[in-house]
């Protein structure tokens, strides 16, 4: 069984200060501990009872935790930035706060309360997840205490009934690419949203930066190339588990450079 630490949003309380970054910039002591064996939540339309997702908190810590589910941004692939109102979201999350003690875990159930989605394509959402570390009494007797939340955003994807059985698998070899100037135009007949876990023009592979636009079901993405990239495209997806699909190939590029 995988496990995951995801990217995280880091919430400084206490002092009114909030901050974004990765787990690998924060603090490690504060942050050990909280983990989850998935990156990704498929939520098939049949699920009439709602799908679930696993916390587990493998340090001596205990923490609050809130959850919530929020819309993605287009426009970076990630959550709704704060600041701009996420439309009334189709699902819930229970419970949405909890305390999750030492060395336990904590199961959400995530479900769908209405709202009209797509009937032939994939949504996407995020669910997200605020862990609150719980402060000892001898530093909250202090004073001026700043407590480090951790929020974590996994990708909600809801799977309409009726859509190819092959899934992630079966759309990988269906993408094609062409060239607008110096952009990589990725092409998706499919109904799912993909995922690179590999993106690669000739000798130029794109980062991990670059590959979280995701490619928008019977949709496109681009991506910039610098100048005079040539060659074939090799690309590799993210599946429903998280492991990657099989190689693939396209041998030339249409379009202009």
């Amino acid at each position: 069984m995988k496990s995951f630490w995801i990217p995280l949003s880091l919430i400084m309380i206490g002092g009114g200060l909030m901050l974004n970054s990765l787990l690998a910039n924060a603090n490690q002591t504060e942050l050990r501990g909280i983990s989850f064996y998935v990156m990704r939540v498929i939520y098939p339309e049949k699920a009439g009872q709602g799908v679930a997702l696993t916390v587990y908190n493998k340090s001596d810590q205990t923490f609050l935790m809130q959850s919530w589910i929020r819309g993605m941004d287009t426009q970076t692939g990630g959550v709704v930035p704060q600041g701009k109102v996420d439309t009334p979201m189709p699902f819930i999350i229970t419970p949405p706060l909890q305390r999750l003690e030492p060395n336990s875990d904590l199961t959400l159930r995530i479900r769908r309360t209405g709202g009209v989605l797509a009937q032939d394509r994939e949504s996407v959402f995020y669910i997200a997840t605020k862990a609150i570390p719980s402060t000892p009494a001898n530093m909250a007797q202090n004073g001026g205490q700043l407590t480090l939340a951790v929020v974590s955003n996994i990708k909600l994807f809801y799977r309409p009934s009726g859509l190819p059985d092959s899934g992630v698998a079966g759309a990988a070899p269906q993408l094609r690419f062409h060239l607008e100037g110096n952009t990589l135009v990725a092409e998706n007949p499919t109904p799912f949203w993909l995922t690179f876990s590999r993106l690669k023009v000739g000798s130029y592979l794109f980062d991990k930066a670059a590959m979280r636009l995701m490619v928008p079901p019977k949709g496109q993405q681009r991506y910039n190339l610098p100048a005079g990239t040539k060659g074939p495209v090799e690309w590799q997806l993210l599946d429903e588990t998280a492991w990657n699909t099989p190689l693939e190939q396209q041998k030339s590029l249409t379009g202009s450079s």
